[in-house]
This record gives C-alpha cells, sequence and structure tokens, in this order.
C-alpha cells in the first residue's frame, strides 16, 4: 500500500504543478468542473445507494451549482440552491407516506450539493486570483505534507487516539506530525516558488491548512462510516476515489482564497 502510494505521489506531484501553472484556464475549469461530478457520483452512491433517481437529481443539482460557481454566476448557482430547496419540499410532499425516510434522503443530498457542489470550484476561484497557481500549489502540497507527516508520526509514535469513534487509525501524535509536516512543507514552498509568502505568515498558513485538512478528513470519515463505507471509489491507486482525495483539500482551499482574498491587494 505505502509503495503504490508512493509511487502515484511521484506521478501526480509534478503532473500537478504543470496542471496547476500552465493548464489553460477554460480547460482547467473544465478539469475541476469533471473531478466535481466524480465526486458527487461517489457521495450519492455511497449516501443514497438504493434510490438511482435521487441520485442522479443530486449530481445534477450539484453540478448546476459547480457551474455557476466556477463561471462566477450567482444567478446559476443560487438558481442550483433555489430549486434544491423548491424542489426538496415538493420532494416531502410526494412521498407524504414515507416522511422521514424523504427528509432524511433530502439532508443528505443537500449536504452534498453544499459540500461538493459548492465548496470544490473554490480551487479555481483560488488558482484565478493574482499569484493563484501559487495560492494553489501552495495550499494543495503544504496539505498533502500535512497527510504525509501525519501518516509516519503516527505510524512511529501514535499512542493516543485522536477521535477513536470516527478514525481509530488516527492518533494525536499524527496529527501533531502533520501540523509540522505540513510547516516543513510552507516553508519549502515558500522557499522554491512563493518568495512574496512572509515566513512567520507560510508557517502560521501552513499549521492552519493542516488544522483544516485534518478536520475535512475528519468528516469525511464520519460520512463514510455513517453510510458503511470503506473508500468512497477506486479511481486512484493506493488513494481510493476522487472524494477520498478531496476530503483534506477542500477545507483549505476554501481557507486560502478567503484569506488570499482578503490579504492580496486588488486593483
Amino acid at each position: 500500500m505505502l509503495r503504490t502510494r508512493l509511487a502515484t505521489a511521484a506521478v501526480a506531484i509534478p503532473g500537478l504543478w504543470l496542471i496547476v501553472e500552465y493548464l489553460w484556464a477554460p480547460l482547467f475549469n473544465g478539469f475541476i468542473l469533471a473531478v466535481t461530478m466524480i465526486a458527487l457520483l461517489e457521495y450519492f452512491a455511497m449516501a443514497i445507494p438504493e434510490q438511482a433517481l435521487d441520485r442522479g437529481v443530486g449530481i445534477a443539482w450539484g453540478t448546476v451549482v459547480a457551474a455557476g460557481v466556477l463561471w462566477r454566476q450567482p444567478e446559476v448557482w443560487g438558481a442550483g440552491l433555489a430549486l434544491s430547496g423548491i424542489g426538496g419540499l415538493t420532494f416531502l410532499v410526494l412521498h407524504a407516506s414515507d416522511l422521514r425516510g424523504a427528509v432524511d434522503r433530502l439532508g443528505l443530498t443537500l449536504l452534498g450539493v453544499l459540500y461538493l457542489g459548492f465548496l470544490t470550484p473554490h480551487i479555481v476561484l483560488l488558482r484565478s486570483m493574482t499569484d493563484g497557481w501559487r495560492w494553489l500549489l501552495f495550499t494543495v502540497f503544504v496539505a498533502m505534507g500535512s497527510d504525509s507527516g501525519g501518516y509516519f508520526a503516527g505510524r512511529a509514535m501514535g499512542r493516543h487516539p485522536l477521535a477513536p469513534a470516527i478514525s481509530p487509525s488516527k492518533t494525536r501524535e499524527g496529527a501533531a506530525g502533520g501540523i509540522a509536516g505540513a510547516m516543513l512543507i510552507a516553508w519549502i514552498c515558500r522557499t522554491v516558488f512563493f518568495r512574496s509568502l512572509g515566513l512567520p505568515e507560510g508557517l502560521i498558513l501552513g499549521a492552519a491548512i493542516s488544522v483544516l485538512a485534518q478536520l475535512g478528513d475528519l468528516c469525511e470519515s464520519a460520512l463514510k462510516r455513517a453510510f458503511g463505507a470503506k473508500d468512497s471509489g477506486w479511481i486512484i491507486p493506493g488513494h481510493g476515489g476522487i472524494l477520498d482525495r478531496l476530503d483534506s483539500l477542500l477545507f483549505p482551499v476554501v481557507f486560502a482564497y478567503y484569506y488570499a482574498y482578503a490579504a492580496v491587494p486588488r486593483a
């Protein structure tokens, strides 16, 4: 498993750098939209496995919201959310004989639409900012550093469970190692390609990204445990599905986007 993960990372990291820095914006947008749709598919396959119509509706709603965010059309993603509400209430009326089940499925649908349809396109929003490719690579690499630091520290020193009811294998020592690994990668990123970022600021951001990455990972672990799933999918060798990779990235990307939006001067 470790060898497969390392081999996948060795191929993915250079490719990721090239895609983030050089890929034509419309193609990058389309790529992220495709990633969002796959993540929605994985989520709804776990959340509502027996309801094909509900899954299709959830994926469609999430895609509409994602497209609106990607192309900065609040009318589009607003319409998607509005339709979710209207359609949801209509759904309850049509399933009056099973209101509890209908409410449960509606809640899971809205969670998926907001979690993936709204948050994932922030990857594009972050890239499109001033020095956006640097911000995005910094965030992604630091989150990866957090994951690796937590993995190795947890295996070497892990003794005290972090959240045993959600993920028994995660430990407090691993969480601390994740923060240390993230700060190390933040320093390297700042040295290699993000010199405009101050060193103290970069280290603090690295620690914050690590905390958010670990929180996102725990949130997805809680969802999988609730749904009775081990992995969200199989598309990435050694890593599971797309959602298994997005889980520790979405919260940091959203944070980095709004941090950069507030901190970076705009013309």
